[in-house]
């Protein structure tokens, strides 16, 4: 089979286990998966290079980004001269910190110069990084969904109390925490369990949140909120005990964590983004329902009551659609085409 070099890798299974599940089904499927160090990355060669998040490069100090796109490049343009092919997955088209923008689109318009195929993780995703990268439209693009993370995460501790309407996760500004705290706000307590569960990141005030988490707590809404990074038992406990998780996110190609809840049985609220209307169509109302802008108290209410029949059942369907060995055959079976073939359009 193929020598395949994915980036991050198992290595990144704290932080996000996505990779980690890929590199398992490759190695499940006899390709070699084996990253060697800087040095056996120029001397060495593969058949695939598999990058995700590649915007990561520049989040770093300045002259520390400059030293990494140098040696990417470097990397990447002798290993596709030794016959290697390029791939992307678009996570996210640019990355949600916003941080050096200008050189992170200079970095990635060359990257983009070097792939050989693209996966997106739904039409929009694909549509959406072609405006910004229309060359990446005839780099043979493969569209397969997000897969469940199928035991990534620990079974979650029986839950003991009331269901909650939950906001988990690091609280950062896209993720629209600020949305949800507007709607209670503007509306009277109404006797329903409410937790925030996640650190505050990317330059988010965590004093200024916790006051206004307070503000509504002493106002009478039965609010927990704990400003710390949830770890993966707490993610999945969270998750167990929640009748509705709210992601009322402004921007992004896909959510993870939309995805495990869908495939623990907890119902979501998720904002009308095209990177959320799969989910939207697979699962439906109310398992899956969109956020009529503005987000509401009443609207949140509605959804939670809805789904109280549902929440804790598991949709077998959508977990045997995303299961990861089945999507992760397309992407191999992807790269022995661009192996085969150098470089039209392969979709579900």
């Amino acid at each position: 089979m193929a020598v395949i070099w994915s980036f991050p890798g198992e290595e990144n299974r704290r932080s996000n286990p996505y990779t980690a599940t890929l590199v398992a089904e490759l190695r499940q499927l006899g390709h070699s998966t084996t990253v060697p160090g800087w040095s056996g990355r120029l001397f060495r060669r593969c058949d695939i290079i598999h990058l995700h998040w590649p915007q990561k490069v520049i989040q770093q100090s300045l002259p520390a980004s400059l030293r990494s796109i140098t040696a990417w490049l470097v990397f990447l343009a002798v290993q596709k001269a030794k016959g290697a092919r390029i791939v992307w997955t678009v996570h996210n088209v640019a990355s949600h910190e916003g941080l050096r923008p200008r050189l992170e689109r200079w970095w990635m318009k060359r990257l983009m110069r070097l792939l050989d195929g693209v996966h997106a993780l739904s039409d929009s995703s694909l549509r959406e990084a072609g405006a910004a990268y229309p060359a990446i439209l005839q780099k043979h693009p493969l569209v397969a969904p997000h897969w469940t993370y199928d035991g990534a995460y620990p079974a979650p501790k029986p839950a003991t109390g009331p269901r909650s309407i939950a906001f988990l996760g690091d609280l950062k500004d896209y993720k629209g925490l600020d949305l949800l705290l507007a709607a209670l706000e503007a509306a009277e307590p109404d006797g329903r369990r409410y937790v925030v569960h996640g650190l505050p990141v990317d330059g988010l005030d965590a004093d200024v949140l916790r006051d206004r988490l307070q503000a509504l707590r002493e106002r009478g809404w039965h609010l927990e909120f704990v400003l710390e990074r949830l770890s993966e038992q707490e993610l999945a406990d969270r998750l167990a005990e929640a009748g509705l998780l709210v992601l009322p996110y402004r921007k992004g190609q896909n959510s993870g964590l939309a995805i495990l809840a869908a495939e623990r049985g907890t119902p979501v609220l998720v904002s009308r983004l095209p990177a959320f209307q799969p989910l939207l169509d697979e699962l439906g109302p109310p398992r899956a329902v969109a956020i009529d802008s503005p987000l509401s108290q009443a609207q949140i209410a509605h959804s939670f009551d809805a789904a109280t029949a549902v929440a804790g059942s598991i949709d077998s369907d959508f977990v045997a659609r995303r299961a990861p060995a089945r999507i992760v055959l397309e992407i191999s079976n992807y790269y022995l085409f661009l192996m085969e073939r150098g470089g039209g359009s392969t979709s579900r």
